[in-house]
């Protein structure tokens, strides 16, 4: 699904906007911009889905990250996570970080924990244009797992 407006939203076939366009003040000119999006939870807890996985890297509070302008390849840092073997975290690993291509990676997503897991999580800085303007955003989710992620575990 692409993003539009008004203006747009012929060009791929649309009636109408999907209301997307965005602008961080009455005196800028408004955008296509990314909308507030969330993971619906399913179910399970965390310490479930810790259990349920062989071999991973839990990784918490991303602390930088790098997108291309197509939205398609994207690399993460994150502040801390930890490597769990058989279902066990067993090592605190500090400024891990995972990479992808982002339809292969939300194809790979085969596991999000429930209702009592999700929260709401906010991004103030969600930057765009030139000159640039700033959104803040608003993104909901529960702890996920996802296979095949190209992961580096830092120290």
């Amino acid at each position: 699904m692409y993003l539009t407006n008004r203006e747009l939203a012929h060009v791929i076939g649309d009636k109408r906007s999907r209301g997307c366009n965005r602008a961080d003040g009455y005196s800028n000119i408004p955008m296509i911009r990314m909308i507030n999006i969330s993971l619906m939870p399913v179910q399970g807890t965390l310490d479930e889905l810790i259990a349920d996985t062989k071999n991973g890297l839990f990784v918490e509070t991303n602390k930088t990250w790098s997108i291309d302008q197509r939205r398609l390849n994207f690399q993460f840092t994150t502040e801390i996570g930890w490597e769990i073997k058989n279902g066990k975290k067993v090592r605190m690993v500090k400024n891990p970080t995972y990479q992808g291509i982002t339809p292969q990676f939300w194809q790979s997503c085969d596991a999000i924990c429930g209702e009592e897991e999700w929260q709401l999580y906010g991004v103030p800085n969600c930057g765009k244009g030139q000159p640039g303007q700033r959104a803040e955003m608003s993104h909901g989710a529960a702890p996920s797992r996802f296979k095949k992620v190209t992961v580096g575990a830092g120290k």
